[in-house]
């Protein structure tokens, strides 16, 4: 009778530890088993179940050391011990063994998300960025969260950057379109969001004022244009002398008050007696033939026929702009 309790009872603790150490309860499994095997040291199942338990915990162990690693950012030595486990876990093939799995591919997304933090600083190119948070999106763990949120605003922080480079260089369309991009993986954010507000105000603002230079502008060429058309050469100084052989000397000077060259001068003029009578009309050419702005010319006619005196007005003058 003795012997039948001893029985059932073990076979109930074996049954009651496979159960704990399939809840990953290994340590107490283990505890279970030890006192069961110290009762029936001839019971080779418990001897097994022991021996399988053992092997895990040796192996969860292991894992919780790669835990450590992982902590201390010792990334490499974390992804060997993790290797080397998973290598133990799949020549173990049993059904304990499996209950290590969810764990092993924890440890090995925080490995992951481990590496993708220690890139995260080096990284200035918003697609990089994505491509990591890409990589983030299929682990649901509270470090990939957190990494996502550092992944968000360093890609904040670098179109922002980006667009105020833009914006002062006046590339607005280029500013829109680096603040969409960030827009694109940080949805919603308030921060780009107002950039991309302010960028397009200071746009229009940008665009207004262009289109009032471009009005002045052209306001002023047109000015100018009339101005080189109707008064581009003024008349500084035309007189009329006879010299010491009694010959008539017409002389003056013209000015350009033009924007522009001007070319082939022509003075018309009329030459008067004492009796306001006009006596000849002729026309000069100022030399030199192409005039600079703000520069003069001169023009001279002699006349050999004329003995009398005479006085000079001048009726027009002709030039070409360059």
């Amino acid at each position: 009778m003795y012997e039948k309790n001893v029985n059932e009872e073990t076979l109930t603790i074996k049954e009651d530890a496979e159960q704990m150490a399939l809840k990953g309860k290994y340590e107490k499994a283990e505890s279970m088993l030890s006192e069961a095997v110290e009762k029936r040291p001839d019971f080779e199942a418990l001897q097994q179940d022991l021996t399988s338990v053992r092997s895990v915990l040796v192996m969860n162990n292991d894992l919780n050391k790669v835990s450590e690693y992982i902590k201390n950012n010792r990334l490499e030595d974390a992804q060997t011990s993790l290797s080397t486990i998973q290598k133990q876990i799949y020549n173990a093939q049993s059904q304990l063994s499996v209950t290590l799995i969810p764990k092993v591919e924890r440890l090995a997304s925080r490995i992951t998300i481990g590496e993708i933090n220690n890139q995260i600083k080096h990284l200035t190119n918003i697609d990089e960025l994505a491509d990591k948070l890409n990589t983030l999106s299929g682990l649901d763990l509270k470090e990939a969260a957190q990494a996502r949120s550092k992944i968000n605003e360093k890609i904040v922080a670098i179109a922002a950057k980006k667009a105020e480079a833009a914006m002062a260089d006046k590339q607005f369309n280029e500013a829109i379109a680096t603040v969409d991009e960030g827009l694109q993986y940080v949805v919603n954010n308030e921060k780009l969001i107002q950039l991309k507000n302010r960028v397009k105000q200071e746009q229009q603002a940008f665009e207004q004022r262009q289109q009032e230079r471009i009005k002045h502008a052209m306001e002023k060429a047109a000015e100018e244009d009339l101005k080189n058309r109707k008064h581009a050469v003024k008349v500084l100084e035309v007189k009329a002398t006879k010299d010491e052989y009694g010959d008539i000397k017409v002389t003056g000077e013209v000015g350009s008050e033009a924007t522009k060259i001007v070319s082939s001068i022509k003075v018309t003029f009329e030459l008067k007696n004492k009796d306001d009578d006009v006596v000849k009309t002729d026309t000069a050419e100022v030399y030199p033939m192409y005039v600079n702005p703000g520069d003069k010319g001169t023009f001279e006619k002699i006349y050999y026929d004329l003995k009398e005196e005479v006085t000079v007005n001048i009726t027009n003058v002709e030039w070409y702009v360059e």
